[in-house]
């Protein structure tokens, strides 16, 4: 599904209006009522207490309409609007009104001791929050303030319209306070500020609302969301009679003393992503060390420097296998040593199959930029926020306020499929296609857990998976296997090798959900 900017939303909104006739007071119908038939998901309706809390703009209106909804369930509704009647225009004026004709009294409140009062007597099992919406900037003053203060401390089930009230829609940023929700419901198509933190930690549970605008022709573009049922479709065939070859080869390019780690899990995880055949090169004097990790993977030692890692002299041992494999990995536990710098700058210009560059690699382009220039291979780059912050001279900070936008406007830039590892995780195209990654959890912020998804990637291109496509599958199974992991381990004790291990459990999540429809 593609996710929007407010303005792009706004656009959307009155492009259906004009054009379509779709009024805006059908619109806002149709929100309203699609919340309750969220909130059918959750609850009984009928005897359920819930409390709405109403903002003056169109975020209100659709408190209103719910409002009206839930009582013809037999829902026990309080409303409050957060002013006076006369603040009020439009569709959320009129949705207003038609409320007051149910006979509903609303209450106004311009002191949070009005709401306070009200709790007193009418504890709620749920509470609305219908205060700003998507479309908020600045920090929540007066009596907005007190009151996400009041919905947070409230034990009652907090459900967000659109976005929690004090995020901003674009970027998913608040100062000071905003609501924490349990669950929010967004209208038509879903907001960035859903999917960056620090916003998406408070959205709870994300539903989209249809308002009946049709997707056929607004879901078109990018951003996108990757859902299960996407990847299905770009996991690469496997035919009966196909032998290792017909599944590719892989060639790792990693580790120093040390390191041997990362070159292991990245070279396993190829496996595990189905290519038929890995040979992983690394500096000789930590060889043995792999001998056994894994098993089923060529080893291949590389003339090292004084310290371990890889020397110049190895291009020599490198090239006949760079003829002979689909696809190469370059960069896990390299290190940034200077002569492994020497060997890079030497080998990446010279590397015609795709390339995934990742980790130290990608450290040792940032101090020598010219390489972008002179690499002629399909590449994937993998940077986290600090590596690319390096990369293009900026902050991480920076990077994650503005990731979507940088994402896209870089992988142009270097004319590559760049990963832009993170919450989320972004996968974006030269071209423009951009995607929002939307598995995982924050047990991925572990070491090696990025060797692991650079193995991911590398095994699918073997498989002639297309570039965008690999990085994308990928990236999609690394977090599931970390959320299938969740079953038996915790976000506090994963590690890269229970990822490993959960692979399997990821794939059979996606083919046992397509094989089930």
């Amino acid at each position: 599904m593609r996710v929007v900017t407010n303005t792009e939303m706004r656009k959307i909104d009155a492009w259906a209006i004009k054009k379509l006739g779709i009024s805006g007071m059908v619109l806002m119908e149709n929100a309203g009522r699609g919340c309750v038939e969220v909130l059918q998901h959750y609850f009984d309706l009928s005897g359920l207490k819930v409390l709405i809390i109403c903002g003056k703009g169109n975020n209100g209106g659709d408190g209103f309409v719910i409002a009206r909804h839930l009582l013809n369930r037999r829902a026990l509704v309080k409303t409050v609007l957060l002013g006076q009647a006369r603040e009020l225009k439009g569709d959320a004026l009129r949705n207003f009104r038609l409320l007051q004709g149910a006979d509903h009294e609303i209450q106004y409140a311009s002191r949070i001791k009005q709401l306070q009062s009200l709790r007193s007597t009418f504890n709620p099992d749920v509470v609305i929050d219908a205060v700003f919406g998507t479309g908020f900037t600045g920090t929540p003053e007066g009596i907005y303030g007190q009151v996400i203060e009041f919905m947070n401390e409230s034990d009652a089930f907090i459900f967000s319209i659109d976005i929690p009230s004090g995020i901003n829609g674009n970027d998913g940023q608040c100062t000071r306070t905003c609501v924490i929700a349990d669950a929010t419901a967004t209208m038509c198509l879903p907001k960035r500020g859903h999917y960056l933190f620090p916003g998406k930690a408070f959205c709870g549970e994300l539903h989209v609302i249809d308002i009946g605008i049709p997707y056929a022709s607004i879901d078109e573009g990018f951003p996108r969301t990757v859902e299960c049922d996407d990847i299905f479709s770009l996991l690469p065939f496997r035919p009966p009679d196909g032998n290792k070859g017909t599944f590719g080869s892989v060639l790792v390019i990693a580790g120093a003393r040390g390191f041997s780690g990362a070159a292991a899990m990245a070279s396993y995880a190829a496996l595990k992503a189905g290519a038929g055949l890995v040979r992983l090169a690394v500096p000789r004097g930590i060889i043995n060390s792999l001998e056994g990790k894994p098993l089923e993977v060529v080893k291949i030692p590389l003339a090292q420097t004084d310290a371990e890692t890889i020397s110049p002299a190895a291009m020599g041992s490198i090239k006949p296998f760079l003829k002979s494999s689909s696809a190469v990995v370059v960069g896990p536990g390299v290190t940034t040593h200077p002569e492994t710098a020497v060997f890079l700058k030497t080998l990446l210009p010279k590397i015609r199959i795709p390339c995934i560059i990742d980790a130290d690699a990608i450290n040792i382009i940032a101090q020598y930029p010219e390489i972008t220039a002179e690499m002629n291979a399909p590449v994937i780059m993998t940077p986290h926020p600090g590596e690319f912050a390096r990369l293009i001279n900026s902050t991480p900070r920076k990077i994650n306020q503005n990731r979507f936008d940088v994402a896209a406007e870089y992988a142009r830039r270097f004319n590559c499929v760049l990963v832009l590892k993170g919450a989320p995780t972004l996968i974006a195209a030269p071209d423009g296609r951009t995607y929002v990654n939307t598995t995982g959890n924050s047990g991925l912020a572990s070491a090696g857990s990025g060797d692991v998804l650079v193995g991911l990637i590398s095994g699918f291109v073997a498989q002639r998976t297309a570039m965008l496509d690999a990085a994308v599958t990928g990236v999609f199974l690394h977090g599931l296997a970390a959320d299938q992991a969740m079953e038996e381990s915790n976000e506090y004790a994963l590690t890269a090798a229970d990822l490993l291990q959960h692979i399997p459990r990821a794939f059979n999540y996606i083919l046992r959900r397509e094989f089930e429809q």
